[in-house]
């Protein structure tokens, strides 16, 4: 069976090099985003174009890929059963996407789903998971915090 991720951000790096990449590996992802008309064009087309640039130019379909948006109860039920979460967002709404990845870790926890499941924030900031993982925690019970640690 294909992985499974949810990517916060189908912006330019979310989509270009994220999406890609894991789309590159047959992981099917799901882009979590704020902007309506792109969410609609990628959960309607389910595929998308890169220039790929190094000594030749060449476009890339990435296929296997969906969309929901990121302030919706759809993106916490992924979270409850994807394989990887990743982010590409911008340190700055890193704190505001927390208690959404949190809500789809309690809502993991209640289908008694205790697979690992990797959080990587793909952000231009120093310890970025380490960071985001600080503000998952906050809404986060010490029970649940202790059901991520393996």
């Amino acid at each position: 069976m294909m992985k499974k991720a949810v990517h916060f951000g189908a912006g330019n790096i979310g989509r270009g090099f994220i999406g890609k990449l894991l789309a590159d590996s047959d992981v099917a992802v799901t882009f979590a985003d704020v902007n309506d008309p792109l969410i609609d064009q990628l959960s309607h087309e389910q595929k998308y174009k890169v220039r790929v640039v190094g000594t030749e130019s060449t476009v890339d379909e990435v296929r296997h890929i969906s969309a929901v948006n990121a302030l919706s109860e759809d993106v916490i039920e992924r979270i409850a059963t994807t394989d990887l979460v990743t982010t590409a967002v911008g340190p700055n709404v890193l704190d505001k996407i927390a208690r959404t990845i949190a809500q789809g870790l309690q809502k993991r926890f209640e289908q008694g789903n205790e697979a690992s499941l990797n959080i990587i924030a793909c952000e231009n900031m120093v310890r970025g998971s380490t960071h985001l993982k600080a503000e998952v925690y906050k809404h986060l019970t010490e029970d649940e915090q202790a059901k991520l640690i393996r």
